[in-house]
């Protein structure tokens, strides 16, 4: 009798526990959330302490085993497993295998986050708390972009990127993570505008208008210009219906490229430099840039594939390559080959890579199941600039875009109509 009396004493001291920490696990969910974008330490505190309160939420561990048996995550773990199988047959050094296992573990947070945020309400929390995030991100750019910093006397020099200070004004993150954001955002900030018109436009115009000056004049990023260019495009397709009118508009987007070649100096010069950056890699001028260091990543990593197409070379092994002294760059610091695709053929194979992929796909299929269209246009404008990313750039392999790809596949998975117990617990 004594130990049935314990034993239920016991269970009510862990349903109040978990009762009082699993709400606040969500609400540091939205601390990591917004410091995603440009601040570690945001990031990190928002992270630990996220998983620490949902650790002492036992009364949850059974509805986390349910949220892994959902095709999204599901996915997400298998593909960590067998990225971290790898290591098993790896010819890297472990220093290095560990270190690419621990670069796509972010995949394993995917069921934490299917399971804190359900429904709408946090889906919009997530939203403003990544927007207000970025828009802390691109604030100092711009700001130096046009020249308030002078006007105020802002010195913070010393926050800013020293790779690519001669080309663009960047402060925090490179180029390429400060237009990767800016790009979504900028989607955002658009269909928040047609859906809440009344209520948020006249906020969210002006934050758009500033997301496109930032990545047309403000920053070097290529793909970031190229991202704009196509989320625009798709947004426009999806609220055009008539077919004439769709091709007029196709017709409208061939030939903007064209005429803001043109025009803008600054967009030639960037356009321009792909070109010439390719042609100095093949004449072998000068690979040192940032289009030549990309081309022989791809080279290495292609005739990677080519020694072991299924299952891929292990985790490390592109770092190990690289670090042979008869490689031309070995000398460079990086570790993965600056494209998401070719870093997963190499490494991971085709299996690797078709886990990948169909991550991707459930992710876009879920966003499309959506009724609502505002949470469908992010997550499904926010995959097509994180795959052109991809491109250029490891994408799930970095940090910052591999951890907001983690959260578009928390907000596709969103159920509009649902409550959570976890909104229920906010309430009350």
């Amino acid at each position: 009798m004594a130990t049935i009396i314990v034993d239920q004493m016991f269970n009510r001291y862990v349903e109040r526990v978990s009762n009082f920490c699993y709400p606040k696990a969500a609400w540091l969910g939205l601390v990591m959330i917004f410091g995603l974008p440009w601040s570690h330490a945001f990031f990190y505190i928002g992270l630990v302490g996220m998983l620490f309160f949902l650790a002492v939420s036992a009364t949850h561990y059974k509805d986390l085993l349910r949220e892994c048996k959902e095709n999204v995550a599901l996915l997400a773990l298998v593909l960590f497993l067998f990225i971290a199988a790898g290591m098993l047959y790896t010819q890297a050094s472990v220093e290095h295998a560990v270190f690419d296992v621990k670069k796509y573990r972010k995949l394993l947070l995917i069921p934490v986050f299917l399971l804190l945020y359900r429904d709408m309400i946090w889906a919009k929390r997530l939203v403003i708390a990544y927007s207000c995030g970025v828009l802390i991100l691109i604030l100092p750019t711009v700001l130096d972009g046009t020249g308030l910093m002078n006007t105020f006397s802002l010195n913070m020099l010393k926050y800013r990127d020293g790779t690519y200070t001669s080309q663009s004004l960047v402060y925090w993150r490179n180029h390429i993570v400060n237009g990767f954001h800016a790009s979504i955002l900028f989607t955002i900030c658009i269909y928040s505008a047609i859906r809440y018109r009344r209520n948020v436009a006249w906020l969210c115009l002006p934050v758009a208008a500033i997301c496109v000056v930032d990545i047309i004049f403000f920053i070097h990023g290529r793909m970031a210009l190229m991202s704009l260019f196509a989320v625009s495009l798709l947004m426009a397709l999806s609220y055009i219906t008539r077919p004439l009118f769709r091709v007029v508009l196709l017709m409208i987007a061939l030939l903007i490229p064209v005429a803001s070649y043109q025009a803008s100096e600054k967009i030639k010069d960037r356009i321009d430099s792909v070109a010439n950056e390719a042609r100095s890699f093949v004449l072998k001028e000068n690979i040192i840039t940032s289009g030549g260091i990309r081309l022989h990543y791809w080279d290495m990593s292609v005739a990677m594939f080519m020694d072991a197409p299924i299952v891929g070379n292990g985790p490390g092994s592109f770092r190990t390559n690289l670090d042979k002294p008869e490689n031309p760059l070995h000398a460079q610091q990086h570790r993965h080959a600056h494209n998401e695709y070719l870093t997963l053929l190499s490494q991971h194979g085709l299996v690797g890579l078709f886990l990948f992929l169909g991550l991707t796909q459930q992710i876009y299929q879920k966003a499309g199941a959506q009724t609502d269209r505002w949470l469908k246009g992010i997550v499904r404008a926010g995959l097509v600039v994180f795959l052109l990313n991809a491109v250029t750039d490891s994408s799930l392999h970095n940090e910052s875009e591999g951890w907001t790809f983690v959260l578009l596949a928390c907000l596709a998975s969103v159920r509009v109509d649902a409550t959570s117990r976890l909104t229920t617990y906010a309430r009350n």
